[in-house]
């Protein structure tokens, strides 16, 4: 797999909340970087391994629901992959929204992601989170939606893939 490829296979584990598929494709020492403080965004920082990033990872899902997560890969150069994400996030304990668009760059050596940088409008995440702190704190809370039953989720592990070049 070429690093393109690499990343849009991360993609698609992502999209189908399959974090121990997506990180299959992450070095050892992965470092992921969250452009976002860690003050008002509990994820926001740098992670480092594979391990913690998964951690990361899964608590993410726990907070939010994605709505809407499309990936578009927008360039290569080198090691790096460019990729620019439109998405639609729900707060699952306040109910809030939070929508736009991050742009992430990929470090990919030997086939595996050894490095993320998500970028994302600072000044709005973070006044999202801290209004959602703020609901948090005031009891302001709903029950999570329910979720579709039956959904089956599918996604093709790598070596599945190799069989079908």
């Amino acid at each position: 797999m070429d690093r393109r490829d690499v990343v849009a296979l991360f993609f698609e584990y992502w999209k189908a909340q399959d974090v121990d598929m997506a990180l299959s494709l992450a070095a050892e020492d992965v470092v992921y970087n969250l452009y976002l403080s860690n003050s008002a965004v509990p994820h926001g920082g740098e992670t480092r391994g594979r391990e913690r990033c998964r951690e990361v990872l899964y608590a993410v899902l726990a907070d939010f629901d994605y709505l809407h997560y499309a990936p578009t890969i927008v360039g290569e150069d080198g090691d790096v992959v460019r990729a620019q994400v439109e998405f639609r996030y729900h707060h699952r304990r306040t109910g809030g929204l939070l929508a736009g668009t991050k742009r992430m760059v990929f470090a990919v050596e030997d086939g595996l992601i050894t490095r993320v940088d998500e970028h994302h409008d600072a000044g709005l995440v973070e006044a999202f989170m801290r209004l959602t702190q703020q609901r948090e704190a005031a009891n302001e809370v709903q029950a999570p939606p329910e979720l579709p039953k039956g959904r089956a989720r599918t996604c093709a592990t790598p070596q599945d893939r190799e069989g079908q070049s």
